[in-house]
């Protein structure tokens, strides 16, 4: 019993009939399709020629067919040719006006054969090297040069016979259905399987026609081959992390062939391995499955599985072979754990480990913590984060490495020696001493590093005090103010019920307290007596007193002794005032040279303390007062204060 495929080229559908032949009888319309083989060819004929070669080829060697060549005129009935096309070749028409015209299906040549009038066998040739005991495939491509349409009745049949070059007994034959027509010259490959002995390494194939008459029955042959029929290895690899080709050092790793379809009577096994110098047996590794304990670096390549019948085992064309399975052997890599600790508390607790893994599982004290991550941080830490923390890495391969750490958290023994936000008076200073007994290092926001230091500018200062492991910072302000001062007018008389500005403004005095138990910056009086002010801020006061009489004017010009044109609108300007009626009125300023530099002949026109335009420095300016009163003329002089 045998099977047998039909391949197209294009595909075409059969119309179902069936067949007798000489052992079995098949129905083509239910024949068991069987996967065709082509893991090793062992024998291919395609008749030579290539891209440049002439148009027809060399005959066939002697005993190959029993047709007569013809190398470039029209292929009689039982001749046959060996050409690049089905084309007459000198021509380029159709052969007999009918033919297809077409190419050789790869590229070459191709055997055109015009069968003879009486069925028989036009093509025999001996194919040595097969491997013995194994299951092959033949396979043969051909093309009825007969189109579909033509009036010729007969279509080619052919019979494929396989026999033992040792015994003549015939192994496997086959006739095929009536060749095909098609629209234009098509490529059928025909093929089927067959064993071959155990100890045979030889067979003759016999081709022939089996159509009887003219008027058609021509064909191309082409291709012709035989491939091993070997076992289906789909390897699949356990023991492996998740399913990857990668494994662990010292792990067990399993390599299942998945062998199927064995065609051999007595198949044998071998592993190979290739870790880059190329492919090497596996000693004692003669089963289907491959199992490696202790796997090892070094064990880490491709390995593939090897399939044949016994003897063919060494045979690199008569065994299956596996695809390469990789597998990558990892060793497990030390996390080397880095910490920052001892830590201070209030700090983050920082743990890295310097490894790529697929994972990292840490524990504190035995508790798992259940994140994966190189790096563990632990924000604000307290006492109650100390202890002994683990990390366990899981790497290529899914290997497994431990690391631990002790941690510990410091409570901070720093405290703030540093004052408050101060003031400082006038020239005064402020000594600083922050040295602390666990204090190793300071650090001023000024760059500063001593702990005593003796400051008098105002402004913000910090600092950075450390023990190797806590820190602390504290701060404070500094600012600075003075003393206000007071200076009040001379002692001064003054025409009765004539009012007087005392003003004691200063720029820094935050508050007054006259003993009138006013507390402006400024009053003014109308009674004679004596008058204090005393002038204060957070640094300090300052105290100064004026004394005022009072007389009558009745008979005499009034000039004030002192006046204060600082623009505030009081004592702003110096006037002399006559309390009688007055006919003529002159009145004079001079400097301490004696130069005088106001004059005015209206009782309401005074001196504003400018001369030439800008503030007279001040200091004590000389006085003259002329004026006519009931026709007699009247002097006086005197000295008035400038006080700015």
């Amino acid at each position: 019993m045998f099977t047998f495929k039909l391949l197209k080229q294009p595909m075409y559908n059969l119309k179902p009939f069936c067949i007798l032949i000489a052992i079995v009888s098949l129905c083509l319309s239910m024949v068991q399709s069987y996967a065709q083989c082509s893991s090793n060819v062992l024998f291919y004929e395609n008749f030579g020629g290539g891209v440049g070669s002439p148009l027809t080829g060399a005959r066939l060697p002697a005993g190959v067919t029993t047709y007569a060549f013809d190398s470039l005129g029209a292929i009689d009935d039982g001749q046959y040719g060996i050409r690049k096309t089905t084309a007459d070749i000198a021509s380029g028409q159709r052969q007999f006006g009918v033919w297809h015209i077409g190419s050789d299906r790869s590229g070459g040549n191709m055997m055109i054969v015009n069968a003879d009038y009486t069925a028989g066998k036009f093509y025999e040739t001996s194919v040595s090297n097969l491997c013995s005991g194994s299951q092959l495939y033949f396979s043969a491509w051909l093309a009825n040069l007969i189109p579909s349409g033509s009036t010729n009745p007969l279509d080619p049949i052919l019979r494929f016979e396989i026999a033992s070059a040792s015994t003549g007994t015939v192994l496997s034959s086959f006739v095929t259905a009536a060749i095909p027509r098609f629209s234009s010259l098509t490529w059928t490959q025909y093929g089927f399987n067959f064993s071959l002995p155990a100890g045979e390494t030889s067979v003759i194939l016999r081709i022939f026609n089996n159509q009887v008459g003219g008027l058609g029955n021509d064909l191309a042959l082409d291709d012709i081959e035989f491939t091993l029929c070997g076992a289906t290895i789909a390897p699949v690899v356990s023991g492996t992390q998740l399913n990857t080709n990668d494994a662990c050092v010292g792990s067990t790793i399993n390599i299942s062939g998945n062998v199927s379809g064995i065609f051999y009577t007595n198949p044998a096994y071998q592993w190979q391995f290739n870790n880059g110098s190329g492919w090497v047996n596996v000693p004692a590794a003669n089963t289907p499955n491959l199992t490696i304990n202790n796997i090892q670096k070094a064990d880490s390549g491709n390995y593939r599985l090897l399939v044949a019948e016994a003897a063919n085992i060494n045979s690199n064309n008569c065994r299956s072979v596996s695809a390469p399975i990789p597998v990558h052997v990892f060793a497990p890599v030390a996390p080397m754990l880095q910490s920052n600790a001892p830590v201070c508390e209030g700090k983050d607790l920082l743990l890295i480990v310097p490894v790529n893994a697929i994972a990292y599982i840490w524990t504190i004290n035995g508790m798992n913590l259940n994140m994966s991550s190189d790096t563990l941080r632990r924000r604000n830490v307290t006492a109650a984060n100390n202890g002994m923390y683990h990390v366990r890495l899981i790497t290529k391969g899914g290997c497994s490495s431990m690391d631990s750490i002790a941690v510990t958290i410091q409570s901070n023994p720093l405290q703030r020696l540093l004052p408050f936000d101060t003031l400082l008076c006038d020239a005064q200073t402020l000594d600083v001493d922050a040295e602390q007994p666990t204090a190793a290092t300071y650090l001023w926001n000024d760059g500063t590093t001593s702990a005593q230091r003796t400051l008098s500018a105002e402004g913000t200062y910090s600092l950075l005090t450390s023990d190797g492991v806590c820190d602390r910072t504290d701060s404070f302000a500094i600012t600075r103010n003075y003393t206000p001062s007071v200076q009040l007018i001379s002692d001064t008389t003054l025409c009765v019920n004539e009012p007087l500005l005392l003003n004691a403004t200063h720029p820094l005095a935050e508050f007054y307290l006259w003993s009138t138990n006013e507390t402006d910056s400024s009053i003014v009086v109308t009674f004679p007596g004596t008058y204090s002010v005393t002038v204060g801020n957070g640094c300090g006061i300052a105290v100064d007193d004026v004394t005022i009489d009072y007389k009558d004017c009745a008979d005499m010009i009034f000039v004030p002794n002192a006046f204060t044109p600082n623009d505030d609108r009081l004592n702003d300007v110096l006037y002399a005032k006559a309390y009688f009626v007055i006919e003529a009125f002159d009145f004079k300023i001079y400097n301490r040279w004696g130069q005088q530099i106001f004059s005015t002949n209206s009782l309401f026109t005074g001196w504003d303390g400018r001369m030439k335009g800008s503030k007279a420095p001040p200091g004590l300016y000389t006085w003259t007062v002329s004026y006519k009163r009931n026709g007699k003329l009247y002097t006086q002089k005197g000295t008035v204060l400038l006080i700015p």
